[in-house]
């Protein structure tokens, strides 16, 4: 049932990010949805799982693009790896090691992807990694951290509360 859930959830990351967050771009940045979900899914998932989902929600990404066909399936199960790396060392309850944490894992899925994209090469790619990576992985970082902090406070009664604020019954 989780992996049923699981997939949907990349595959609705994914839908979201292709239509509606395309009239949402920064200066041509935009966030990576499927990224955020597949860090949500580190937390709750053993490795060969996540890695199985990145590689799944990278083939998915370069459907849209398939010139460039497993480029997003190979950046996406490292990432995933080096998610669960994360994971194993990190205590991640701080905002602003989650930030931190977050915004590393955007780096690393770029510098992947873009390391393949520019065929390794140094000027194309770190062009590439200043005009994008960055700008796009502090977008993603603070869509995340206010997506799960949003996701927090709804688990822990916060929107049961205002809704029965809203409609005004009592407790």
């Amino acid at each position: 049932m989780k992996t049923a859930r699981n997939i949907l959830l990349i595959a609705l990351a994914l839908l979201v990010q292709s239509t509606f967050f395309g009239k949402f771009d920064l200066y041509g940045v935009r966030p990576d949805l499927a990224l955020i979900v597949l860090i949500f899914l580190s937390n709750e998932t053993n490795v060969v799982a996540l890695i199985f989902y990145g590689f799944f929600t990278g083939f998915l990404q370069d459907v849209y693009s398939p010139e460039y066909l497993g480029y997003n399936a190979f950046a996406m199960s490292l990432t995933a790896y080096f998610l669960t790396v994360i994971r194993e060392r990190l205590t991640v309850e701080n905002y602003t090691v989650r930030l931190l944490a977050t915004f590393v894992a955007c780096l690393f899925h770029d510098a992947a992807y873009l390391s393949l994209y520019t065929g390794f090469e140094l000027k194309g790619l770190i062009s590439l990694f200043v005009m994008e990576g960055l700008p796009g992985g502090v977008y993603t970082s603070v869509l995340a951290v206010l997506l799960v902090s949003i996701w927090q406070w709804a688990k822990s009664g916060g929107l049961i509360l205002v809704l029965q604020e809203l409609i005004g019954s009592e407790r």
